[in-house]
């Protein structure tokens, strides 16, 4: 009975942690990272690569120049951290209104995400899709000194940062995101 109660413990707990530094901490799976511009499917969701010599902020730069003119939520995840599919689900029901704003969702993972797994969930998650090497990855994590995910990272129109909290992670909320998002558009 007492090793039962442990056990659901230990499992309850490992529920509702986050995944901090997990994004330093997982070990890469042996796929390459293979991902390549595609069409999008169902009109929601695109892939793109970034240049494979780009390495920590330099990497941030390029999203900044690539979205440059729009408001652009970065969303720094994985396919096995459980918060941070939370949070998609949650962010999910404020979504398609900002969409339709011009509000651009980019998803940025590296290769602790199965390439599988990853394939298999993008095409269900509406926004434009970056698989990093775990070079990159890992560069991008000491950059931005991201102890841990989901991270998030809100630029205006001008590349400028709007709302950042790579530094401590977790999804702030609905209200919180949406209210950051509203100034941004404003900006």
């Amino acid at each position: 009975m007492k090793r039962t109660f442990l056990f659901f413990a230990a499992c309850l707990f490992a529920g509702i942690t986050s995944c901090a530094n997990s994004a330093k901490s997982e070990p890469a799976p042996v796929e390459e990272s293979v991902a390549t511009e595609v069409a999008p499917q169902s009109g929601s969701s695109v892939v793109k690569t970034l240049p494979a010599d780009l390495r920590g902020l330099a990497i941030v730069d390029a999203l900044k120049a690539e979205y440059k003119g729009k408001v652009c939520l970065i969303d720094f995840w994985a396919t096995w951290c459980g918060p941070c599919r939370r949070a998609m689900d949650d962010i999910d029901r404020i979504k398609p209104s900002l969409e339709q704003r011009g509000v651009v969702f980019v998803y940025v993972t590296g290769e602790t995400s199965p390439l599988n797994d990853w394939n298999a969930l993008i095409p269900n998650i509406s926004g434009i899709h970056y698989r990093l090497t775990k070079a990159q990855w890992e560069s991008l994590c000491n950059a931005l000194q991201m102890p841990g995910i989901p991270a998030y990272l809100l630029l205006n129109k001008d590349g400028s940062e709007a709302f950042s909290n790579v530094t401590s992670g977790g999804y702030p909320g609905n209200e919180e995101m949406k209210n950051n998002i509203e100034a941004a558009l404003t900006h």
